[in-house]
Order: C-alpha cells, then sequence, then structure tokens
C-alpha cells in the first residue's frame, strides 16, 4: 500500500502548487483589473452595478487613502482615455 499514499501525496503537491500559484497572482490581478472594470462600466453601463460591488473594497481604499486615490486615478485614466 506504499505506492497508494505516494501517489496521493504527489497530487496533493500538484493541487497545493496550483492553489500556490492562484493565491499569489489573484491580489495583483484584482488590483490591476480595476482599470477594464471602470472602462466596461462606462462603455456598458448595465455592468455597473456589479462591478460597483466587486471593487467596492478598491473604492473604500481610494476614498479614504489620499496616495491610494491618486494612483487608483491615475490608472482608471489610463484606460478611459
Amino acid at each position: 500500500m506504499a505506492g497508494m499514499s505516494e501517489r496521493k501525496e504527489k497530487r496533493g503537491g500538484v493541487g497545493c502548487f496550483i492553489l500556490g500559484v492562484v493565491g499569489f497572482l489573484l491580489p495583483p490581478l484584482y488590483v490591476l483589473g480595476i482599470g477594464p472594470a471602470a472602462w466596461l462600466s462606462m462603455r456598458y453601463p448595465f455592468c455597473s452595478g456589479p462591478l460597483t460591488f466587486i471593487y467596492a473594497p478598491m473604492a473604500y481604499l481610494s476614498n479614504n487613502f489620499g496616495p491610494a486615490h491618486r494612483v487608483i486615478t491615475w490608472y482608471i485614466n489610463l484606460w478611459l482615455f
């Protein structure tokens, strides 16, 4: 039965790797996604509601932290103009 436990360990290793990669990439993709989200909500107003909900933490950060507001506004303007 030693072969079965080795197989389970290998499969778990791949799952942990994938989870690690997703966990590493998801936060930057979320932050960088605010520009395309602003573009979408400007071009397609029906998308505005869900995108506003999804990016509410970024809006809160932008409204309550001056340096973040400048960076977020600059980045969104890259997508809008």
